[in-house]
């Protein structure tokens, strides 16, 4: 079966899907095929895949040689991990992905043919990883950004918002690691571990935990 997934980050009814349905209808015209189960979802883009309802359901539906149909590879998932994620366990359920802003994965004869899928698929990944290691390392800069840029005083970093020394333990938390520890609390890197958390900002349990015990 062929199946379509559509998202929109937007709650408001003025914003629709109808843009990427057309899309899809479009290139399932062009290729002489129906869609035949289209699926549509509102839901913010910082949600993870597996925490998204309509989504998770579509994906316990499919099964070997299905395709699934996308405008934008990001749409799977919240990052480039998220994404890589999704590619992985649906290559591994025999579930084929067109995307219709990735070429090669546009391209329909090619995700017909099991061989050259595989390593287009693979390509893909590839590139992900790459980019889900570049979201990590300009986090990292902020946060790193976000200490360098505090003031000296007497040998020691000054708090620009409260004008305390800095050093241990009163150092101040970096907004960038406030920012992502938000997002950690409220569920939306999913189940990931205190541990995974603190190797993708690049810092130590202890100074995660550091970090935590002084904003919660």
């Amino acid at each position: 079966m062929i199946f379509s997934y559509m998202r929109i980050s937007t709650k408001k009814d003025s914003q629709t899907t109808d843009r990427q349905r057309l899309t899809l209808e479009g290139y399932a015209n062009k290729n002489n095929f129906t869609i035949d189960e289209w699926h549509e979802e509102r839901i913010s883009g910082t949600i993870k895949a597996n925490n998204r309802p309509v989504y998770k359901d579509l994906k316990s539906r499919l099964r070997k040689d299905d395709i699934l149909i996308v405008t934008d590879l990001d749409r799977l998932g919240r990052n480039a991990d998220d994404v890589i994620m999704e590619l992985k366990e649906l290559k591994l359920k025999g579930v084929r992905v067109i995307a219709l802003d990735m070429p090669y994965m546009n391209e329909w004869n090619k995700v017909n043919d099991n061989s050259i899928y595989d390593m287009i698929i693979d390509i893909v990944i590839t590139i992900k990883a790459h980019m889900a290691q570049q979201e990590r390392e300009k986090t990292v800069d902020r946060i790193n950004q976000g200490i360098d840029a505090m003031p000296i005083v007497n040998g020691k970093k000054v708090s620009s918002k409260t004008g305390n020394k800095i050093g241990r333990p009163n150092a101040e938390v970096p907004e960038e690691f406030i920012k992502e520890y938000n997002k950690y609390k409220n569920g939306e890197y999913g189940k990931m571990s205190a541990t995974n958390f603190a190797k993708m900002l690049g810092i130590g349990r202890s100074t995660f935990y550091k970090y935590r015990d002084m904003i919660d």
